[in-house]
């Protein structure tokens, strides 16, 4: 790595000098620091940090130079203690996670290092960052596009994809197999109206022979002797997608498919006493065949399995008034950097999410993450600007498996009204949820989890630079944790200051406590959760600071979700760019 970092900085010196001109210099800082304040009440222990370290963090800092025609990116992460990569564990590393070189050249452009990209809406491609669910999946190697015209483009590019957790001390790592693709998509003017953006994409993954024999030695160890396979050493991916624009009209249509190989597929199945497999059922059902000549059930870890998903959205949009239909069929088709392994750190695509990406804290208490074995998914969402004052939005998204089993589903209304020169705006919203948190969170025997929430927002502004908001929320289920509220208040005075003080208490404390299985004196006691806020800016460079006592739920960003446990503690914050 020093000798890396050292030709990086000769190859940047000696550019400077033979072009005998300035570049252009940016850069990024974000750093997060955590101090771990032990509470068995709420479940914020039993963790290296909670027990041992108490203080952990993460850094990135983004370097960006531009000479001769010449894009220099380099970044440097560092985690110390940190919780990101496993929430029951403490990862320490640092190192260069990220550079790249590029140039055009001509119609030609060249990309070595790590790079980002993806292929149509991401179904069979897609390397990107989301830094707190711990997802950076960059590929390292070489990227080329030609462009063939101003409207069509031809895209190739191979590499291997980041590991920056694979060893403790170490994020520079990438794993073992070779991912290729190649990508052409364009653009046609069939007249002043009416416009086309098709595309083809086709990805490989190839793996490694250790990766072949461990997935072979699991196959032969837990799976049945009627499923047994051997591993494929390559799977392909294809995708055709389009998108038609009619006036005010949009329509946008990808098809998938892969070839099979082994996926983790989480089915039992029953045979007869002659070893006939007779059934397969899911994990969280129930064998249907019983008898003498039932010979048992045994779960299948791996199946040989081809995969499909089908992606489609329709949109139109006009002066205060708009509405965008989608829907969606997944059957099969985790696409990972290896079959095993964390599904979210791993994987190679991006399936679209179905549902509202909400923000209010209780109405982001239930998310659904996308599911790759099978999925059916709809969702609609109609907004609307009555007038100058009022404006609403209505969105239903209903998400179901293969066999009609239901796992998702919500109405979410909101409405606001703003009037000019009026110094307050007031939101509200009521959300209604079905959640099989039997699925999601793979809790055995717990019921569907049904909610209601209302919830309201009012911002007050006393002045160009001070302005007031509070928020109001109320979560009704008779389910998992039961009853909360929600309050928060918050005064700004733009640019420099905001402040703000908030609490969530359970209203059913004893549900709360036996479901967490938290051991108290008092378990008629609600438990608080209060957060406490501060954040300074100046010009280029932004502080915070802030005490913050949550319980355990899931954390999503665009349908990918993943759990975090309860945290207690202080949370430091410092952006600057430059």
């Amino acid at each position: 790595m020093k000798i890396f970092i050292q030709i990086i900085v000769f190859s940047l010196f000696a550019l400077s000098v033979y072009a005998q001109e300035k570049g252009t210099f940016s850069g990024q800082l974000q750093a997060n620091g955590n101090f771990f304040q032990r509470d068995t009440t709420i479940g914020a222990s039993n963790t290296p940090q909670y027990d041992q370290l108490k203080t952990g963090g993460e850094a990135w800092l983004n370097l960006n130079y531009g000479i001769s025609g010449y894009d220099f990116q380099l970044r440097f992460d560092m985690y110390q203690n940190s919780n990101l990569p496993n929430p029951q564990g403490a990862f320490s590393g640092q190192g260069i996670g990220f550079w790249q070189i590029g140039k055009q050249v001509d119609k030609l452009g060249i990309t070595v290092g790590n790079y980002y990209d993806q292929i149509g809406s991401g179904i069979v491609f897609r390397a990107y960052e989301e830094r707190f669910l711990a997802i950076d999946n960059s590929m390292l190697g070489l990227r080329l596009t030609y462009d063939l015209n101003e409207d069509w483009r031809i895209k190739a590019f191979t590499g291997r994809q980041r590991n920056p957790f694979g060893v403790e001390n170490s994020i520079t790592g990438t794993y073992s197999a070779l991912v290729s693709a190649v990508n052409v998509e364009g653009f046609v003017s069939l007249n002043e109206t009416t416009f086309i953006a098709p595309g083809i994409g086709v990805v490989n993954r190839s793996l490694k022979d250790d990766v072949i024999r461990n997935i072979g030695a699991d196959i032969s160890l837990n799976n049945f002797d009627n499923f047994f396979f051997r591993p494929q050493y390559n799977v392909h991916a294809f995708t055709a997608y389009n998108t038609l624009t009619l006036g005010d009209f949009s329509f946008y249509l990808e098809a998938a498919v892969k070839t099979p190989e082994a996926i983790i597929s989480p089915t039992r199945i029953v045979v007869d006493t002659t070893g006939q497999v007779i059934e397969e059922y899911p994990l969280n059902g129930t064998p249907t065949e019983t008898g003498d000549n039932v010979f048992g059930n045994f779960l299948v870890t791996y199946q040989r399995k081809a995969g499909s998903v089908l992606y489609g959205s329709a949109s139109y949009s006009r002066k205060g008034f708009g509405v965008t239909l989608q829907a969606k069929r997944t059957q099969n088709f985790p696409l990972h950097i290896s079959p095993g392994g964390n599904p979210i750190q791993v994987a190679r695509n991006f399936l679209p999410p179905m549902t509202r990406e909400n923000s209010k804290r209780l109405t982001t208490r239930y998310n659904a993450a996308t599911q790759e074995l099978g999925e059916l998914s709809f969702q609609a969402d109609v907004q609307i600007k009555f007038n100058k004052i009022w404006s609403g939005e209505a969105n239903f998204s209903n998400i179901n498996d293969l066999d009609g089993l239901l796992l998702y589903r919500e109405l979410h209304l909101t409405g606001k009204y703003k009037k000019r020169k009026v110094p307050w705006v007031v939101t509200g919203g009521l959300q209604f949820q079905q959640y099989n948190q039997e699925v999601y969170e793979v809790k055995p025997g717990v019921p569907l989890v049904q909610t209601i929430t209302p919830y309201a927002e009012v911002v007050y502004k006393f002045d160009r630079k001070k302005s007031m908001r509070m928020e109001l929320q109320y979560l009704n289920t008779q389910q998992d944790y039961g009853q909360w509220i929600f309050a928060l208040l918050e005064y700004s005075i733009a640019p420099k200051w905001s402040f703000s003080i908030a609490d969530m208490v359970t209203l059913d404390p004893e549900k709360f406590y036996d479901k967490s299985n938290i051991r108290i004196s008092n378990t008629s006691r609600p438990a608080h959760f209060y957060t406490a806020y501060v954040s300074y800016a100046e010009k280029a460079n932004k502080f915070s600071l802030a005490y913050v006592r949550q319980p355990d739920g899931i954390n999503c960003t665009g349908g990918v979700c993943r759990y975090e446990p309860a945290f207690s503690g202080i949370r430091m914050t410092v952006n600057s760019s430059f």
